[in-house]
């Protein structure tokens, strides 16, 4: 009779070799970023077996049923009700409720595409004997496939690599197929009345890290030559943070017609802003990576993100720097140079990008 470690090994390879099983995706980010560049291979995955259950962020719950099937099974992971400041036995209750979701599934493989050390610990209390996940930190505790996943490329195509054995090899569409209902249009309508006479433009100023903001005093400068040009400008953005540096912006500009829509929107009354938008602005964010998902055209202000691996994706999307280069020990935590690479790409130049990649709006004499 063969042991038990024999028959795992051959239960473990029929599953990897047919690929005939339904996995768990296990995507429970809380990245905006991070979740908009992997849903394109959630949804090539569902294309092929649309029974497989989603793991998701619940804060991202909205989102996904913009963009899934309708049918789809998804399991929200209830990070925010799970929060150190929430009483423990309402935690421990919301776990336990995830956990026997999760478990319930009947699923024997489960990819996980976050690769932190939490999903790792959810892929093994899945109780999937099949567990394929990234190379990291004594992975082999959590997983019984571990993928050495190229970080150096786009981290789109990383995702790709985790889920490879339920698709084929032709990557998918970048661009997302949000469902907008009318509804989300009305609302807009509220928010901004004549907004249909006007070319609206979405900037979202603000960056999960300081290093990857660009200068509040050159987004006024900026936007005073948008409106100049006839560009209705409207903030986009959600939190405290962007709130702040929006209203700072705004201070400095001189005379100010832009519209504040900072925790004013919904992801389905945001998918409806952006594809009613002529572009884009704002830095390396998950907002950016929203907008370049809708088809948008896209204008992103980086510094020290590295453009092979955090670059917005579509053939409309388009990455600006500065003149200048930061020193080669420059990274994420500090910068000898103070981010020159950020600093030295100026409000004139973003400008001109926009009127080179798109023909500027006829401004009517009054």
């Amino acid at each position: 009779m063969p042991d038990v470690d024999t028959r795992e090994s051959s239960l473990i390879n029929g599953i990897q070799n047919s690929a005939e099983k339904t996995p768990i995706l296990l995507f429970p980010t809380h990245y905006l970023g991070n979740f908009v560049l992997g849903l394109p291979w959630v949804l090539k995955v569902l294309s092929v077996r649309p029974e497989a259950p989603v793991v998701l962020d619940a804060r991202f719950g909205p989102l996904a049923r913009l963009i899934l099937p309708e049918h789809s099974r998804l399991i929200l992971y209830p990070r925010q009700e799970m929060a150190a400041g929430q009483p423990f036995f309402s935690r421990l209750l919301h776990f336990w409720r995830f956990l026997v979701a999760l478990r319930g599934t009947g699923s024997r493989v489960i990819l996980d595409l976050e690769g932190e050390r939490f999903s790792g610990i959810l892929a093994r209390l899945s109780g999937c004997p099949v567990r394929i996940g990234p190379m990291m930190k004594r992975a082999e505790r959590f997983y019984t496939e571990i993928r050495d996943l190229n970080y150096q490329n786009h981290r789109f195509n990383a995702f790709g690599e985790i889920v490879s054995d339920f698709v084929d090899d032709d990557r998918p569409v970048t661009r997302l197929p949000f469902r907008v209902d009318q509804a989300a249009l009305e609302v807009l309508g509220t928010l901004m009345p004549d907004w249909q006479s006007k070319t609206l433009v979405a900037i979202h100023p603000g960056a999960s890290v300081p290093y990857k903001l660009w200068s509040q005093a050159y987004f006024a400068q900026l936007v005073g030559q948008l409106q100049d040009s006839g560009y209705q400008v409207v903030w986009v953005g959600a939190g405290e943070m962007d709130a702040q540096i929006i209203h700072a912006i705004t201070e400095q500009i001189e005379t100010d017609e832009t519209i504040n829509l900072c925790n004013r929107l919904s992801f389905s009354q945001l998918m409806a802003l952006y594809q009613q938008s002529r572009f884009f602005v704002g830095s390396d964010s998950g907002p950016m990576h929203l907008a370049a998902a809708t088809g948008a055209p896209v204008f992103a202000l980086f510094g020290p993100s590295d453009e092979a691996i955090w670059a917005p994706l579509g053939e409309h999307s388009h990455l600006l720097r500065g003149t200048l280069c930061c020193a080669s020990d420059c990274d994420a935590f500090h910068c000898r140079l103070d981010y020159r690479c950020m600093s030295s790409l100026q409000p004139e130049a973003v400008m001109e990008a926009i009127n080179g990649r798109l023909p500027p709006l006829r401004v009517e004499t009054r």
